[in-house]
Formats: structure tokens, C-alpha cells, sequence
């Protein structure tokens, strides 16, 4: 593994609380000593750089795991390929936190506040899922026991806490928005200026501006091509994926399809 050609590429991503470090260290324990290693729950882009470094360097296997269906946090497994992964249920824990909803309404901040307030470090905590009357959370198996005996309250609404299997999770939803047009050609600020209904220039100023992430990096190209995959996020007007490039119309335009979506 390069590793400070690594560093060079993805200094955007060097957080200061440490993480793309350490995961970056566990990363290269797995490859030199050929033992699987476990991540701390990684935010979408650090999870989406690391499994992207795992696959291009090619010497372990990777995979992800947040307890949730579709969830945004996840810890990471690099493992060599002659090895089987670590079960994930070994390191995630599930608890689900009961409340009255009569008088109260819990919200994913409230939750989060309040588990950060007992000084829990947002890398061993995962998603949040809100349901009716109760809240689920993903966190790292080590604090079950300590969360179990701790939470009685959060905010002004008592709460019962219990450890619950991954077959009991809420089903965590997410609602996809098509929308197919056509561009040009597939360029950043063309793409960027169809889905979100804005004039190219008015798209080329969200890209000089540094507003828009390309696959959860910041992106000022705009001529930039993209392709089937890509995840463009544009700050307060939403994220898409760009689920198809559907070919030409007899006026020579690129038929796109796009999935917004919104968690």
C-alpha cells in the first residue's frame, strides 16, 4: 500500500478527530499481518473512500455493514481474501428506546444529543431510526451493557431501553424522485443545471463556488464528464444519483436519468 500517496489523495478527508488515520492503519494491518480488522462506524464519505481504497489497492476484501437497511453510517471489515469476514453482530448492537408519545416526540437529534452528552464519540454510534412511541440506534457492541443500565431519560421523556436482534430492525426507508432529461453532453454543470431546473450559469456558480461534491468530493470543474453511479450533492438543493444513461435522440442529446432521494 502507498501509503502517503494515499494521504496526498484524500487529504481532503483527514478529520481531526482521527478517524480516516486510524481507519487508514487497520487498512494496512489488515494487508501486512493478514488479519481482518474492524472500523469505528464511518460517516458515507469516509465509508465510501475507504471501500474505494480497498478495492483499488486489491489485497483484502471489504465489507460494510450498519445494521440498518440502507444505512448511511457503517463500520467497514477488511479482511484477506482467504479468511472469512468478522460477523458484524460481534460489533454492532441494537438498541430500541421505548417512550410515551403522547406528550413527547423524540426526534434523531435527540437521541444523538443525548448519547454525546454521557461522552460517547460520534465513530461508535451509527444510525438513528425514529418510528412511533420508540427510537432505534445503532451503536458499537461495547457500550450495550454501559447504554443498557444508563438511559432512562432523554429530554423531558422517560425511556425504556432494550437490546433487540438485527431481525427486529425498523424498516429504514428511502424515497427515490426520478427524473429524465436531456443534456448536451454529461458534464457537471449540464447535469447539475437539468435535475435541479437552473440555467448553466447558474449551475457553473454553484460549482465555482465549492457547493457541489462529486462521489463525496468537492468538485470546481465544471466541464467535468460523469457516468452511470456518480453521486452529485449540491448544498441545499439536495443529492442524486445518476441511475442511467439512457443513449442519443435523433437531435444528437444525451438521454439521463436521475434518482433523487431524500432519507
Amino acid at each position: 500500500m502507498n501509503k502517503q500517496g494515499i494521504l496526498n489523495y484524500y487529504k481532503d478527508f483527514i478529520d481531526s478527530e482521527g478517524v480516516f488515520l486510524k481507519t487508514l492503519d487497520q487498512l494496512n494491518d489488515a494487508e501486512k499481518y493478514f488479519e481482518p480488522q474492524m472500523t469505528d462506524f464511518l460517516s458515507p464519505d469516509l465509508a465510501f473512500v475507504f471501500e474505494r481504497i480497498a478495492k483499488e489497492d486489491g489485497q483484502v476484501e471489504v465489507e460494510k455493514c450498519g445494521g440498518f437497511k440502507y444505512a448511511e453510517r457503517v463500520k467497514l471489515c477488511f479482511y484477506p481474501s482467504f479468511l472469512d469476514v468478522i460477523p458484524f453482530e460481534k460489533h454492532i448492537s441494537i438498541l430500541q428506546l421505548d417512550y410515551n408519545d403522547k406528550f413527547n416526540k423524540l426526534e434523531h437529534k435527540d437521541a444523538l444529543g443525548a448519547l454525546m452528552a454521557m461522552g460517547i464519540q460520534r465513530k461508535r454510534i451509527g444510525d438513528i431510526v425514529v418510528s412511533e412511541g420508540a427510537l432505534q440506534v445503532a451503536i458499537d457492541s461495547t457500550l450495550e451493557s454501559y447504554l443498557l443500565t444508563s438511559i432512562d431519560k432523554i429530554g423531558r421523556a422517560g425511556v425504556k431501553v432494550k437490546a433487540i436482534s438485527m431481525d427486529a430492525l425498523f424498516d429504514k426507508q428511502i424515497e427515490y424522485r426520478k427524473v429524465i432529461g436531456t443534456v448536451k453532453s454529461v458534464r457537471l454543470d449540464s447535469i447539475i443545471a437539468m435535475g435541479l431546473n437552473l440555467s448553466r450559469s447558474e449551475s457553473q456558480k454553484l460549482i465555482l463556488s465549492e457547493l457541489v461534491k462529486v462521489n463525496h468530493r468537492v468538485q470546481t470543474n465544471t466541464a467535468l464528464e460523469l457516468k452511470t453511479g456518480d453521486l452529485i450533492s449540491v448544498r441545499k438543493h439536495g443529492r442524486f444519483i445518476i441511475e442511467n444513461i439512457l443513449g442519443q435522440t435523433k437531435k444528437d442529446r444525451t438521454r439521463v436519468e436521475l434518482s433523487f432521494y431524500s432519507r
